[in-house]
Formats: C-alpha cells, structure tokens, sequence
C-alpha cells in the first residue's frame, strides 16, 4: 500500500476493504436467509443459517469500521451524506437481527413474537443493505445518481 502525503492510498485500500465486506457481508445474510427459507427440510439448516447471519453481522460490522477510518482519513463527516445515514441503519439493522434471532431461546415466553420480528428484521436488513449498497455505487459514481 502506497501511502501518499495526502493519504489517498490508504483511502483507496479502505474504500475496496469497506466495499468488500459489505458485498460479502450482504452475500452471506442472503445465504442464512436461503437457508432458513428454503433448506428447513435439512436438519443442518439452523446451524447453517445462525452461522451465516453472524458472519454476514460481522463482515457490515467491519466493512462500517473501514468506512468510519476512510472517511476520517478524508476529513469528511461521517453522516453527512443520506448513504451515511442508510449504512448507520443497515450496520444496526445487522447486529439486531441475529440478537433478535438469539433472543427467542433466551426469552421463551416471548419466542414467538422475536421469531416474528426476527424475521422481519431479517427482509428488512437484506433490502437495508442492498439499498445502501447501491447508493454507495452511486456516490462513487459507479451507478448513475445524485453523488455527493
């Protein structure tokens, strides 16, 4: 990494880090999700899809942590963009979910409404991101939007 004066470098390899978690953070809520939705049948599916979902928690969690170290380097302010604010709700919206998913066992008198609002936490988190993800392609201009 080529670190110039003006800390390009190190924003560079930060933008790639951030959006290479989020994509892989997005793929892997998407593959918990698969497997709740389609592979209940399996007996291996709950272990697959608790994995999965905390993985996918895991890698928004460290693709936002990237994205608060770019934009610091860049003197930016961190929220003041609306995909800022969008990937503020989608990291929250991340690390609800799977405690939302891992409350119904610990609160059992409450585990059919947190399965429910697990789940919809779920759909919403997937859009959540996916959104966000586009208008951080757009923000960098790889998607045709408003920018900056």
């Amino acid at each position: 990494m080529t670190v110039n004066n003006d800390g390009s470098g190190a924003k560079a390899v930060l933008l790639y880090l951030h959006g290479g978690s989020m994509l892989l953070g997005f793929l892997l809520m998407a593959a918990g999700f698969t497997a709740a939705r389609y592979f209940r049948q399996r007996r291996s599916w709950f272990p697959i899809h608790r994995r999965f979902g905390v993985a996918g928690a895991a890698a928004v969690v460290a693709g936002f942590t990237a994205a608060l170290f770019m934009v610091t380097l860049g003197g930016g302010s961190h929220f003041g963009v609306p995909h800022g604010k969008a990937g503020a709700a989608a990291v929250l919206a991340s690390v609800l979910t799977p405690l939302l998913g891992q409350l119904q066992f610990t609160l059992r008198s409450r585990a059919a409404v947190l399965r429910r609002r697990h789940r919809q936490a779920g759909y919403v988190t997937l859009v959540l991101v996916a959104l966000t993800a586009l208008s951080g392609l757009a923000l960098v201009g790889v998607l045709p939007g408003p920018g900056p």
